[in-house]
């Protein structure tokens, strides 16, 4: 998701990312207002960032390779997990703005706006497992905050809040010409707040090898076409500026030869933010 530039209010005009950018104790309605209309700006922003996401992807516009058909796999599973996402933030933009009119008529409301930035880890609890016989592209999925985010000594979400997410990609261990298969899901929504993350992917082939990865980055497509398009297990690397590591919180077994690709609801699993994030708190 691209960065999303909000202009503050001159209250608000600590603009550094990472640190809280404004404490206002909301006794006027407009003040109230300004930060919860912010917040509705925000959703509206990604809802226009995903229609053309989106469009980009339904015209056509694939990541350049020479393995055709693993790109045209993906790229379909891409268009209905866009399709998904796009669904959701419409519906939490929609609720943002009847927030915003609400608060405008508050009184006595203190609140407190963070930017959370890039890169900002944080885990999440499944509320059950997920698998390639069960989860489609498209399909949503839930859970919860395994521990809080806090940010300079401002918890903007507490352990316990629940996670929304989406299955980015759903394809058994043997469909793809390398072979192998994947089953990834990113995270879309922490609370009230929409979110942009980075890809929890677990890829397999029909010999139970597995093998956890997160992808960060815009290129996130272009990483998992290369890494499954490899057929001798050679460039497990990241393409196009793609950042992949290790996926911690994911116990991945091996040697057991099975077309189904699991990531249980067991131990939590890690993401980061790939886009920073407003987040109004209220106190």
């Amino acid at each position: 998701m691209k960065l999303r530039n909000l202009t503050l209010p001159a209250a608000l005009s600590l603009a550094i990312a990472g640190t809280v950018v404004g404490t206002v104790a909301c006794n006027r309605e407009s003040e109230a207002a300004k930060l919860a209309d912010q917040a509705a700006q925000q959703e509206q922003s990604r809802v226009a960032e995903l229609q053309q996401e989106l469009a980009d992807a339904k015209a056509g516009k694939m990541v350049s390779t020479d393995d055709q058909e693993t790109s045209k796999t993906l790229e379909a599973n891409r268009i209905k997990a866009l399709e998904k996402q796009l669904a959701d933030a419409k519906h939490r933009a929609a609720a943002a703005k009847k927030e915003a009119t609400q608060l405008a008529s508050a009184k006595d409301v203190k609140a407190v706006s963070v930017t959370v930035p890039t890169d900002t880890a944080f885990s999440v609890k499944l509320a059950e497992g997920l698998a390639t016989d069960k989860q489609q592209a498209g399909d949503g999925w839930s859970g919860t905050l395994s521990a809080p985010v806090v940010v300079n000594g401002t918890t903007v979400w507490a352990a316990g809040t629940p996670v929304k997410g989406v299955v980015s990609q759903s394809v058994a261990a043997g469909r793809l010409s390398s072979g192998k298969g994947v089953l990834a899901i990113k995270v879309t929504s922490i609370g009230d707040n929409g979110v942009d993350s980075d890809t929890h992917a677990v890829t397999g082939t029909p010999r139970g090898e597995r093998n956890a990865k997160f992808i960060g980055g815009g290129a996130a497509l272009g990483a998992l076409v290369g890494i499954l398009s490899d057929k001798n297990n050679k460039n497990d690397h990241a393409l196009g500026g793609a950042a992949i590591g290790a996926a911690a919180g994911t116990a991945v077994a091996a040697g057991t030869a099975d077309t189904v690709i699991k990531i249980d609801a067991g131990a939590p699993l890690a993401f980061h933010l790939a886009a920073p994030e407003t987040v109004v708190v209220k106190k």
